[in-house]
Formats: structure tokens, sequence, C-alpha cells
């Protein structure tokens, strides 16, 4: 772990090198700052251009830390509820010593999780996220894909490829070479939030930058998506649970 100082406070960050890299890139998450660099670059300028961006840095991470300290986290307790597509459906757990292995299933219209009978119930969270996450990803890959195709019509194109990742910057992106990637937790909001992101990388596959003309095209597909992004902007903390 590395770290500066800027002002009166120090910002520790790790770094990862790497071949593949030609400039410096800097990365902020809720977990720290990270940085990939290519392999042959002094230790002396990765420090100073994390300097440079400190002001950038400091701003990104009092962002998160406010996220955070907002952010009601499930502790998936029998009776809680968890989201999907903006609405909200009950958690019921199961638990017996005939269960060995944990389960997570949707069945008329209640999650139901089956743990072995001497699962703690402060091991609930780390055991049935992941399993709650899994279950989102592969029920909302079939979803984007049925949605999107009221896009693609529009837009006459199609993206190379559509993927649905753990991505904690981004609600969605899309690659250079037309793959969109969406953030598994966009599809815990109400769908037409889910569409404005759909739309918007969408939009990318014709322009790459946020230029007047992607705004038109993304204007195109939906009229009112400034009243969405302003959905997501005020609440799309909630989506981190």
């Amino acid at each position: 772990m590395h770290s500066i100082q800027f002002g009166n406070a120090i910002i520790p960050y790790e770094v990862k090198w790497s071949n593949r890299r030609k400039t410096i890139a800097i990365a902020v998450n809720s977990n720290g700052v990270y940085v990939t660099a290519p392999t042959d670059t002094p230790q002396e300028k990765v420090a100073s251009v994390v300097y440079q961006k400190a002001e950038w840095i400091r701003k990104q991470l009092v962002h998160f830390n406010e996220m955070n300290d907002s952010i009601h986290y499930r502790l998936f307790l029998a009776g809680e509820k968890l989201p999907y597509l903006g609405r909200q459906y009950r958690l019921k757990i199961e638990k017996g010593k005939s269960i060995l292995y944990p389960s997570f299933i949707f069945q008329h219209g209640v999650f139901i999780a089956k743990l072995p009978e001497d699962t703690a119930e402060e091991d609930h969270r780390k055991i049935l996220l992941p399993l709650y996450e899994h279950w989102v990803k592969v029920k909302g890959e079939a979803f984007v894909r049925n949605r999107i195709t009221r896009f693609t019509v529009k837009l006459q194109q199609e993206p190379s490829a559509i993927k649905i990742k753990d991505q904690q910057q981004r609600w969605g992106s899309c690659t250079a070479n037309g793959q969109v990637l969406i953030n598994w937790r966009i599809l815990l909001a109400p769908v037409s939030i889910v569409d404005y992101v759909l739309a918007h990388e969408l939009a990318h596959l014709k322009y790459m930058d946020h230029s007047k003309e992607f705004w038109i095209t993304l204007g195109m597909l939906i009229g009112d998506y400034e009243e969405r992004k302003e959905w997501l902007r005020v609440n799309g903390k909630t989506l981190y649970i």
C-alpha cells in the first residue's frame, strides 16, 4: 500500500502494474483508491499523478463514504424484503438437518433460502448475498435481452454482446468493440430506470462520448431520460443492499 499527503489528508492507494497499459489510470470505489500503471513506470511518477488527481480522488472518497453511511444493508433474515425490478419480495428462511448446502430460489412471489440447521443468523448475509446476486444476474440477463429489442429496433444497431456484471462505479458501460455491460444492481430498480441505463449504453454504440449528438440519440430512444437520470442520481444508493 502506498500513500500521498494532500493538505492535512493522507490518501492511501494500491498500485497494479500492467504491461498492457501505456498510461496511468486511477479508479476510486467504496473500497479505496486503485492505480494501474505501465510496468516500467517509476514509483515517483505514479505518486505525482495521484497527487495531481488528489482533489478529484478526495471528492470521490467523500461520495462513497456518504453513500455507505446512507445504505441500508440487508441482513438476509427471515421476513426481510429483497428488491427486483422495482418491487419488494419477502424472504423466507428454511433450516433443517437434511439441508447440507445453501440454496436460493424464487417461488410464488417469495424468495426462499434453505440453510443447514446450525447456520448462525450473523452469517446469513455472507452466505445468501452471493446467491441472491447470482439469481438476479441470471434472471436479469434474460430480462435485458428481451427488453433491449425495443431500443435496437429504433437505433438500427445491436451490441456485440450483453453482460451483467458487478460494477462498483458505473450502472452500465459500452466497450469499444460494442459490448454492453450492465451493473446487476440496476436490475433492482424500476423497469423505467433499467430502460434508461440500457438506452444510455446503446446510444454509445453510435457515439462513445457525451456529445450533443449522443443526447439527441438518447432522447430519440427515451424522451424523458432526464427525469430517469435524476431518479437514479437521487435513489441510486438504495440499490446497494
